[in-house]
């Protein structure tokens, strides 16, 4: 198993959705054992879109091939009606660069305004994971991107859960903040009540390494995939309902760690530990999410001017916001369909909003918001420094606004039933239609 990063482009003259052009171009390159990680549109030119992909390489003697077989990004399937659950997706796209949540869970304020204003908000680890702390509120659902992706897309429901059992899988390189890390599993059972007292750690390394794409983002490689997975069968053999991981991530200079800190770069280990957590959602189905053991260990600063990368100097492990999430994270269930689901699951059914960065719309839940016509708020503040707005991609489905203070208030419009419109001035006319030509006089 291999995991390779890629290019391609689509043009933008298209009169089909952008999910459904970007699901087709993946097609032409899926030959047997490539798998589409991950996808998304990260520049646009006069003629086309580029998008940047990580795909898993397998051979025909791979022991995970067969979990490769479905691809849900080229099945898509629409939203069958909005049910009376008001959910919102909350996505703060992991690194590039957002202004609001491209640090430590700088982003947690922000969700749980979102989740003031909706009866669930359904957001990825990412935006709330901040080393030791989580804040996120009670109706905050925590699933990893690759199955947030695959819940837009309509091919997984949520089960919301009280308790899960978390096991733990660390890689090798990091044998010496062993310690740490179980006294982080320790300390969250004496004081949190969290069931995670199993932990593995792995055979061989997992070779966890940033890499950055053409656009600037920071994306990643693992060069030894199977051992994380083999980590995690042990773990799940074991009992454990999610999987939480540590690996070092390798390649991450001085001089980008404090670019970093200052706000010039994203955070150079975001890709690539979705990477390695979209891996484990595709092969297993569970709630997963990843920290980073001290990969800056010898290049970084003694301290930092910016409150929202403070939560990267409180710990060595950053793991114990990982535990927080897991414990309550819903469990995952395929959904065979759309118009006929079992009550207690969250599905795309009860999405009535996404909420994202307002320069980055060309991720897969953008394009599966605009597939199934779910109202998709941009935010202008959450600047990133890709430039993928709603100008070049022309979605009918986006509503603009400045803040998260305004998303706030737009949702609690949608979520009760209010028109947008009857909130702004000035307000036009109801605008007359003209008669159509009888069905008859247009076949004579």
């Amino acid at each position: 198993m291999r995991i390779t990063n890629a290019t391609l482009t689509v043009p933008k003259s298209d009169s089909r959705s952008w999910l459904e052009r970007v699901g087709r171009e993946l097609s032409t390159h899926l030959r047997a054992g490539r798998y589409p990680l991950r996808a998304a549109i990260a520049r646009l030119t006069d003629r086309d879109a580029v998008i940047e992909c990580t795909f898993v390489e397998l051979d025909s003697r791979d022991p995970y091939r067969e979990c490769f077989t479905d691809i849900e990004l080229t099945s898509p399937r629409l939203k069958d009606h909005q049910d009376e659950r008001f959910a919102v997706v909350q996505i703060v796209p992991t690194g590039v660069r957002c202004e609001i949540g491209g640090f430590a869970g700088d982003a947690c304020p922000a969700t749980n305004l979102l989740a003031a204003a909706a009866d669930v908000v359904i957001t990825h680890p990412n935006a709330v994971n901040a080393s030791d702390i989580n804040e996120m509120a009670g109706n905050v659902l925590y699933v990893e991107g690759k199955s947030l992706d695959d819940f837009l897309l309509g091919h997984l429901g949520l089960a919301p859960t009280r308790s899960n059992r978390i096991g733990t899988f660390v890689d090798p390189t990091g044998k010496a903040y062993l310690d740490e890390v179980v006294h982080t599993l320790n300390a969250a059972r004496a004081v949190a009540g969290i069931d995670c007292a199993s932990y593995t750690v792995g055979a061989s390394e997992i070779g966890a390494r940033t890499v950055w794409s053409q656009s600037g983002c920071a994306v990643g490689t693992v060069l030894n995939p199977v051992a994380i997975l083999d980590s995690v069968q042990q773990l799940l053999d074991n009992g454990a309902h999610a999987i939480g991981g540590v690996s070092v991530i390798h390649g991450v200079t001085a001089a980008e760690f404090s670019q970093h800190l200052s706000g010039q770069i994203p955070n150079p280990s975001g890709g690539v530990e979705a990477i390695i957590t979209h891996l484990i959602s595709k092969v297993f189905r569970v709630p997963t999410a990843h920290a980073p053991l001290p990969y800056y260990a010898d290049v970084k600063e003694r301290g930092t001017h910016n409150p929202r990368a403070s939560a990267e100097f409180i710990s060595t492990p950053h793991y114990l916001c990982v535990l927080k999430g897991l414990a309550r994270a819903p469990r995952l269930v395929p959904v065979e369909r759309l118009d006929h689901v079992a009550p207690h699951l969250v599905t795309l059914n009860s999405v009535g909003a996404v909420v994202m960065p307002a320069s980055c719309l060309g991720g897969i839940p953008a394009l599966a918001a605009e597939f199934s016509a779910i109202p998709l708020i941009a935010v202008e503040e959450n600047q990133t420094l890709l430039s993928v707005t709603n100008d070049e991609m022309k979605m009918r489905n986006v509503i603009h606004v400045k803040s998260y203070l305004e998303a706030a208030g737009v949702i609690l419009a949608l979520k009760q039933g209010l028109s947008l419109e009857s909130l702004r001035r000035p307000i036009g006319c109801a605008t007359r239609l003209e008669n159509a030509i009888p069905a008859a006089e247009a076949c004579a």
